[in-house]
């Protein structure tokens, strides 16, 4: 071959791996998206500062903002040339609220059955709603929510940050598998759906689960989200069942593992959630339905307990008691007190989440979460799991975290720029964040204002 034709092969392969690399840094397995350029400095001042960790806030403050990270904390601070200058009036300025389990890709009921384009939109319209209450960051726990977390990272969209866990992966017959009677498995001769393609992956045994593991990370997951027994949204799985063999769970994690994140598994009974445990995964699911003895365990282990009061489905159940929705509604609804008690007198800390899905008036009435955990815990308590203690969850990722610039959930020099300027005290009082309309004047998330009233 002459030089010149060398030369023509040369440029063409430069070109093709150009090419490749563009793409991949395009798609959710590639390198991460370019985000928004950095926001103009912002200083807060005459705030008082609660940290997310403290028992108290600190008056008297201001918090110095460039780019997308808090700079500088102190009494007295100075604003650089051309910074915007807000004034706090004394009042409460905390950490953005993260939503530990939340399904934004989810907007209605069967969305795997609706035109996908309209589904996504609903999706845009349920983060908008989310970011406006003051829910900086999600934990979005199954459902195609990977494109949506990239066009809010890259400024197209805005929303709350979205730590997906791409598809469910459920065992056949789990509380993924929501196949009609009629429809033949996927990998035994079915034409997949939409649901297969998006929503879950169903596998059944250790080679098909760590393959649908695998699929999950490349699809962008932070983080892997397995059905572990029955759930109440499912039709053919009784929450009484315990799913996916102790090898399976052991392969999910260990492949989870290998991309240096964690398994999440979706789990009501004490069956389910040791299983769970015995396998080595961190983070349990709701366990509504768990005793004394196995939370004993979920502490003695380190492990993580991500629960929900599901006090907004009260009135859900009470209208669909007839139907097996409703009395596996009624089922779980009914362990929540021992649950939340039992937590709480352990001393495990219960991560803060909403489990939103199914409508947008789900999203809607996420703040209600506040007002409902009272029963158990103090205020100042349900702060800390809606921040600091939801914060940890998500460093779990390790280095699949898509934001590692700074610690998220809390106020201190180095962290993400997620805040909230609070009329009243929400330390003695969560219930203020359920209005956030009148009581949250200020949301920033990520060094940028998406509210600002004072």
């Amino acid at each position: 071959m002459c030089r010149s034709s060398l030369t023509v092969v040369a440029a063409g392969l430069a070109a093709l791996l150009a090419s490749a690399v563009a793409g991949a840094q395009g798609r959710p397995g590639g390198a991460p998206p370019a985000a928004e350029a950095p926001p103009p400095a912002v200083l807060i001042r005459n705030v008082s500062v609660w940290d997310g960790v403290a028992d108290r806030a600190t008056p008297g403050q201001s918090v110095l903002v460039e780019g997308h990270l808090i700079r500088r904390i102190a009494a007295a601070i100075e604003a650089p040339a051309g910074a915007t200058v807000i004034d706090g009036g004394g009042r409460l300025l905390m950490p953005g609220i993260i939503d530990a389990h939340t399904h934004l890709a989810l907007p209605m009921d069967r969305p795997f059955r609706e035109d996908p384009g309209y589904v996504d939109a609903l999706s845009l319209q349920a983060a908008r709603i989310v970011l406006m209450h003051g829910w900086t960051t999600v934990r979005d726990l199954g459902g195609p929510s990977q494109g949506l977390a990239r066009a809010i990272a890259e400024g197209i969209a805005e929303g709350p940050r979205v730590y997906t866990s791409a598809a469910f992966i459920s065992q056949t017959s789990g509380h993924g598998d929501f196949r009609d009677l009629t429809e033949r498995h996927p990998n035994g001769g079915g034409v997949p759906d939409a649901f297969e393609h998006r929503y879950a992956l169903l596998a059944d045994g250790p080679a098909e689960v760590r393959r649908a593991v695998r699929e999950s990370l490349r699809q962008g997951a932070t983080a892997i989200k397995m059905m572990a027994g029955g759930g109440i949204s499912s039709q053919y799985d009784p929450i009484d069942t315990t799913q996916f063999s102790l090898e399976e769970m052991r392969a999910a994690v260990e492949s989870a593992a290998d991309w240096g994140t964690y398994v999440a598994v979706h789990a009501y009974t004490d069956a389910a959630v040791n299983r769970a445990l015995d396998a080595g995964v961190k983070v349990i699911e709701h366990g509504h339905l768990i005793s004394e003895a196995t939370l004993k365990r979920i502490k003695a282990e380190g492990a993580y307990l991500s629960s929900q009061s599901f006090g907004a489905a009260r009135r859900y159940a009470a209208r669909a008691a007839d139907t097996e929705r409703g009395r596996k509604g009624a089922q779980v609804i009914a362990g929540v007190d021992n649950l939340m008690g039992n937590a709480k007198k352990l001393g495990i800390p219960v991560a803060f989440g909403t489990d939103a899905f199914g409508s947008m008036r789900a999203y809607e009435a996420g703040p209600s979460e506040f007002g409902y955990r009272l029963r158990w815990f103090t205020s100042l308590e349900i702060l800390k799991q809606a921040t600091s203690i939801n914060a940890k969850l998500l460093a779990l990722t390790g280095p699949r975290n898509p934001y590692q610039e700074g610690p998220l959930g809390v106020i201190r020099e180095g962290a993400y720029a997620d805040l909230l300027v609070v009329e009243g005290d929400p330390l003695a009082d969560v219930r203020l964040l359920e209005d956030p309309a009148k009581n949250v004047r200020l949301i920033m998330k990520d060094g940028k204002l998406y509210k600002q009233t004072l």
